[in-house]
């Protein structure tokens, strides 16, 4: 019965407005990969399911992973100082550990928030930074200018500028890139060869599906956009079978040792009902099913949602793209795939 009420999912996504939509799933012995709508407006062209997208915040597990992995090292810790890593960088660096940062507790201003207006995204905004490249440093001077949230530790709130932040840390740790360290140890063991870190190619391997945003004259194709706004903490480019494998691995200690598996997956009390978050991932109570461990990542038009049983056992890898500007939950989401984790669906 799996791809009958995946195909069933798939198709419900795209009534609810999604341009397209492809998932793959594994439970048990089975995989399934499926696909519905279109993959670029005004034209027939179906979703290829094996196609690549932006994963956006799921990027975040991996540079959560990439920290954990140097801890199991012993090349830094995780209550070591922003100040350690990077001396002088933060007016408050002293006061933020590196735990900090990937539990979102850091109180830095979030520097996607300068892409919005009283809470939503201003569009213009976005379109007119397609094309810019932007370096880790240039982010963290317009977190400095615009001052903390809170104080250290003293609050939790979904943040990104402490994901560019650990991606410079895992730089001064090895003495190399980002990108290097992700795919020595996360890319090439795993062999996700679908998986893309590096960000000089604004573009998509092919085959992809078409994100867009709403413009003044109608939807506007970002397939082309430039991703070293996000960097380590949403500018990662991989497919629905890569993303499962990572997901697969991290979770059966393949990854990290089981000290820092621990760490990664201890949670921290979270604002959303039934969810709560560990390092670089959430967990989800879905209703009448079990937790599950994930993320969902945003990135223009793009949005990936990839939850998995605790053992790995049961995967879904959804990826939606949109034209309105607006992502969906992941509780909606979830709750389309509800029979994949044996609950509701």
């Amino acid at each position: 019965m799996t791809a009958p009420r995946l195909r069933e999912a798939l198709d419900a996504l795209v009534v609810a407005g999604a341009v397209g939509a492809l998932a793959e799933v594994r439970a048990g012995t089975g995989s399934y990969t499926m696909a519905s709508g279109v993959s670029e407006r005004g034209t027939g062209a179906p979703v290829d399911p094996s196609g690549h997208f932006r994963i956006g915040s799921v990027t975040k597990t991996f540079t959560a992973a990439a920290v954990l992995q140097l801890v199991g090292d012993g090349r830094l810790s995780l209550d070591d100082t922003v100040e350690r890593w990077l001396p002088g960088l933060l007016g408050d660096g002293a006061a933020i550990t590196v735990r900090q940062l990937l539990m979102h507790t850091a109180g830095l201003y979030n520097y996607t928030d300068a892409w919005a207006v009283d809470g939503r995204l201003d569009v213009e905004v976005v379109l007119s930074r397609r094309s810019l490249r932007i370096r880790p440093e240039d982010t963290v001077a317009l977190v400095e200018q615009r001052g903390a949230q809170f104080p250290p530790g003293s609050a939790v709130a979904y943040n990104n500028t402490g994901y560019v932040l650990a991606g410079m840390i895992v730089e001064q740790a090895t003495g190399g890139t980002y990108a290097e360290h992700v795919e020595r140890r996360i890319l090439e063991p795993l062999r996700l060869a679908g998986t893309v870190v590096r960000d000089d190619d604004p573009g998509l391997p092919r085959p992809h599906a078409h994100g867009y945003l709403p413009g003044p004259d109608g939807p506007v194709d970002v397939s082309v956009f430039d991703r070293s706004t996000a960097w380590a903490s949403g500018g990662i480019v991989s497919t629905a079978h890569d993303v499962n494998r990572f997901f697969a691995a991290l979770l059966r200690g393949e990854l990290l040792a089981p000290a820092e598996l621990e760490q990664m997956l201890t949670p921290t009390p979270w604002t959303a009902p039934g969810t709560d978050s560990g390092l670089g991932l959430v967990r989800v109570h879905l209703p009448g099913g079990p937790a599950v461990w994930g993320k969902h990542g945003g990135f223009f038009g793009f949005d990936t949602f990839s939850f998995h049983t605790r053992d790995g056992a049961r995967q879904l890898t959804v990826s939606i793209t949109t034209d309105t500007g607006r992502s969906p939950s992941t509780e909606d989401v979830l709750r389309h795939f509800g029979f994949v984790f044996g609950g509701q669906g």
